[in-house]
């Protein structure tokens, strides 16, 4: 796999991180440098740039005399990474709402859309997620906190990829988010809050209890 000349360190951290994401470098293992050139077909110092690129995102660990590895993610971790959403996301959207224009009211409602129909095919998309909760916290023009956020999803990817059954929640989320959008127009910022609240930890629990189920814990 070779690596095109643009931002080839930035490329390299792309590619570094979806193998990653689909699980293909897993947690704990150890990524050397000299193999990762070789593998992507470029030298040394963009993928030092890349793996330290992906450190200050958390995908990445920098060991002392070992280098780097994938950084794992303890179960009590990722429900604290939800609670933090939570947090963070009924601030951006308590902001958002009274800013709400009809355009930006349209964009969620193409966005749930999106979701819905791909979750009726059986596959889960933490992407098309993500983009409608960006949807509904743009008009909050918090940029930095909006983009912090989604470093967040990205973090819980590769968890939510290694879920065999959450199409189970997707009725429910899919509900939750024409609802959202419902409370949004209306601009009842409170019950909006507090649905979206509801909606962010009981999909942190939803993920935990899997994964412990998976792991026979």
């Amino acid at each position: 796999m070779l690596v095109q000349k643009k931002t080839i360190s930035a490329q390299v951290a792309d590619a570094i991180r979806q193998k990653i994401l689909v699980g293909e470098y897993e947690a704990n293992a150890q990524l050397r440098q000299e193999h990762l050139a070789t593998e992507f077909g470029v030298s040394r110092i963009p993928v030092r740039e890349a793996l330290h690129q992906l450190h200050s995102e958390g995908f990445v660990t920098l060991v002392s005399h070992k280098g780097a590895v994938v950084s794992s993610i303890s179960l009590d971790e990722i429900l604290e990474l939800y609670e933090l959403r939570a947090r963070i996301e009924t601030w951006l959207l308590a902001l958002a709402i009274p800013r709400m224009t009809d355009d930006d009211l349209a964009l969620a409602r193409e966005r749930a859309k999106q979701h819905q129909e791909q979750g009726a095919t059986g596959e889960y998309s933490n992407q098309l997620n993500w983009n409608f909760h960006a949807a509904l916290y743009a008009p909050s023009g918090r940029k930095a906190t909006i983009e912090l956020v989604g470093r967040i999803y990205q973090q819980l990817e590769r968890y939510t990829r290694m879920m065999v059954s959450l199409t189970e929640i997707q009725v429910k989320s899919d509900r939750d988010h024409w609802q959202l959008i419902e409370l949004c127009e209306a601009k009842d910022t409170l019950r909006a809050v507090s649905l979206l609240e509801m909606h962010i930890i009981t999909s942190g629990k939803f993920l935990v209890d899997r994964l412990q189920e998976l792991r026979g814990d």
